[in-house]
């Protein structure tokens, strides 16, 4: 297949947003966190292949077939349960290819990392990057959902007292400094829980 001419359409935020809405509420439910390894496993029917050394060869933590029955991810990544974090937000980022690109990433027939290589190759960097940068809005999107987020950070501020003086705090700042705690509810790394608190301040106060 030639990538050179792939044309990523415009997803809007709050179209992705609704999507993530769904894709949990029918798969899932409101519970936190979102157990996207059996969502995978036992509702979708695929399955999630270990590969020694994937992340060192491919340079790539997660990588699923465009006849959606795989997901190729890397071994020593998937047994380390130090890092297992990131791997259910390389897990949730694949299926945004899945829910939102599911007939463009059919096309793409990828069996191979070698098909991935020449995608990566050809595909036009524009266009690859916004192809990516959905996905990974819709994983967080998925993982996080800001109703839960909204509710927990409330308690972690409660947990902490003196609300008057996280006031006086920078917002990405009091943001980084929630992320840890928050983290560990949601089971993504605090990385990806302070781009959600980052989303949720521009339209949320404390």
């Amino acid at each position: 297949m030639n990538y050179k001419g792939i044309i990523v359409p415009y997803l809007s935020n709050e179209k992705i947003v609704n999507r993530a809405q769904q894709f949990r509420t029918k798969f899932w439910g409101n519970v936190v966190p979102v157990d996207i390894e059996s969502i995978i496993d036992i509702k979708l029917a695929i399955n999630v292949i270990p590969i020694p050394r994937f992340l060192e060869y491919s340079g790539i933590d997660a990588l699923i077939t465009s006849n959606w029955k795989s997901i190729y991810v890397d071994r020593e990544e998937y047994l380390d349960e130090r890092r297992h974090n990131r791997l259910r937000f390389s897990l949730a980022h694949e299926i945004g290819h899945f829910v939102l690109r599911q007939r463009i990433y059919a096309s793409f027939k990828i069996k191979t990392l070698e098909d991935y290589y020449k995608l990566n190759k050809e595909m036009p960097p524009e266009q690859y990057g916004y192809f990516e940068t959905q996905a990974n809005k819709f994983a967080n999107y998925l993982l996080v959902p800001r109703k839960a987020l909204m509710v927990e950070r409330k308690k972690e501020l409660k947990r902490k007292g003196n609300l008057a003086w996280f006031k006086k705090m920078d917002t990405k700042t009091l943001n980084s400094y929630l992320a840890i705690p928050l983290s560990k509810i949601f089971r993504v790394s605090d990385k990806v829980i302070a781009i959600a608190l980052n989303d949720l301040s521009k339209n949320q106060k404390i």
